[in-house]
C-alpha cells in the first residue's frame, strides 16, 4: 500500500528575532523515499515486533460520527465538510459506518487515513479518492474499483478483517505474515510479530518505517508510522474510554459484554470480552450471556447465519435471530430488512 504523510519537520527552536548564527547547520528535512513527502519527527519509538495491541485495531465500538465529525474539524481536515457522492453520507459517518461493518477500530482508520493520504490534517482534497492506499501499489496506480473516499475507506476495513479472520483461524495472511512467525520486511528487517495487528499491519504495508526502535529505514514512514499517529490520535481527543460491548458485522449491531457469535464469515464462534472479540473457534463458549448462533433451516437443509431470511411458504418469511430463533419477517421479500435489521442473505422460494 502507499505510504503517504504530509507533515512539516519541526525546526529547532531559535533565539528570538534571530535567524540561525553563522556556521550553524540547518538539518535537511527527512523526505519519504516512496511517496516524495516529508516525514515528521520522531518522538516516540515503537516495538516493531509489537507495533499496535488487538484492541486498537478492533475496539472503538463506543465511537460515534458525531465524535469523528468534531475531531476532524479540531484537525481542520478537508474531510470534516465532505459528503462523498456515491454513498451520499458524510466522510465522518463512512469513516465509523465502514470500520464497524468490520469490526475495525474508527481510531485506527483515521491513523491509517493520515499515513496514506495526509488528509486527517489537510485542508484540501488532495489523494481523496485514494484515502486509504487501498487496491494502490506502489508500484502502479490505484484499481479503478477502489476510486473514492468511502471505496477506499470500505476497501481498507475489509482487507485489515480479512487479515484478522486468518489469523484468527490459526492461518498466515496471505502475504505469508502470521504470529510467532519470523518473516522479512522490504527494509528489509527480519520481524516476529507478537499479536495480530501487527501481523495484519505488515501485511498491509511491509515495511517497518522510521518509528520503530529496532531496524527500520529512516526515509520511510512503513506500519511503524501507523503506531505513531494512532496514538497521537488517541490522546488528542475525548475519545470514549470503554464500550458497552463489541460491533459484530455478522449481527450488524453492537453486542453486549460477554456475547457469543458464530460468524457469518467462516462460522467459529467468537466472544465479546472486554470490548474485543475473541479469536475464534469450533466451540461455543460455555459462559455466553447472549448468542447468535446459525439457524437450522428445514426448507434449506442447512444452518444459515444471523439475520439470513427464508421464505418457507408463499406467505411465510422468517430471519435467523438470536438463540437461533427464527423470527416472523413479513416484509423481509419485499425490503431485504427483518427485526433484526438487513437480510444477511435472502432465500425466496
Amino acid at each position: 500500500m502507499k505510504l503517504r504523510l504530509s507533515v512539516l519537520l519541526v525546526p529547532a527552536l531559535l533565539a528570538v528575532g534571530c535567524g540561525p548564527l553563522e556556521g550553524d547547520e540547518v538539518p535537511a528535512p527527512v523526505v519519504d523515499e516512496l511517496t516524495g513527502q516529508v516525514l515528521q519527527e520522531a518522538t516516540t519509538k515503537y516495538d516493531m515486533h509489537r507495533l499496535l495491541e488487538d484492541s486498537d485495531v478492533t475496539g472503538g465500538t463506543a465511537i460515534t460520527p458525531a465524535q469523528v465529525q468534531q475531531f476532524l474539524q479540531q484537525q481542520g481536515s478537508y474531510l470534516a465538510g465532505y459528503t462523498d457522492p456515491g454513498y451520499g453520507k458524510s466522510a465522518a459517518t463512512l469513516i465509523v459506518e465502514r470500520s464497524r461493518a468490520s469490526n475495525i477500530n474508527p481510531l485506527y482508520m483515521l491513523a491509517r487515513i493520515q499515513g496514506e493520504s495526509s488528509l486527517i490534517q489537510s485542508g484540501t482534497s488532495t489523494n481523496l479518492s485514494k484515502a486509504t492506499g487501498c487496491g494502490c501499489p506502489d508500484s502502479s496506480g490505484c484499481d479503478a474499483q477502489y476510486v473514492g473516499f468511502g471505496k477506499q475507506v470500505e476497501c481498507a476495513a475489509k482487507k485489515m478483517r480479512g487479515y484478522l479472520t486468518d489469523l484468527e483461524a490459526g492461518r498466515a495472511t496471505i502475504s505469508g505474515w502470521k504470529v510467532g512467525l519470523q518473516k522479512s520486511t522490504l527494509d528489509p528487517c527480519s520481524v516476529k510479530p507478537v499479536n495480530m495487528a501487527t501481523a495484519a499491519l505488515y501485511t498491509y504495508t511491509p515495511w517497518v518505517g522510521a518509528y520503530a526502535t529496532q531496524c527500520g529505514k529512516t526515509t520511510v514512514g512503513g506500519s511503524s508510522l501507523m503506531a505513531s499517529i494512532y496514538n497521537r490520535y488517541k490522546t488528542a481527543y475525548a475519545w470514549p474510554t470503554s464500550a458497552a460491548g463489541c460491533y459484530s458485522g455478522t449481527v450488524d449491531a453492537t453486542v453486549p459484554e460477554a456475547s457469543c457469535v458464530q460468524s457469518s464469515s467462516d462460522a467459529l464462534w467468537r466472544q465479546c470480552l472486554s470490548g474485543t472479540f475473541t479469536a475464534g473457534g469450533t466451540v461455543k463458549p460455555s459462559n455466553c450471556n447472549v448468542s447468535f448462533p446459525y439457524c437450522q433451516s428445514t426448507r434449506l437443509g442447512q444452518g444459515v447465519p444471523t439475520r439470513t431470511c427464508v421464505q418457507t411458504s408463499s406467505t411465510v418469511w422468517q430471519q435467523c435471530g438470536a438463540e437461533g430463533v427464527w423470527q416472523s419477517s413479513p416484509g423481509a421479500g419485499t425490503t431485504g430488512v427483518g427485526p433484526l435489521g438487513a437480510c444477511y442473505a435472502v432465500y425466496a422460494l
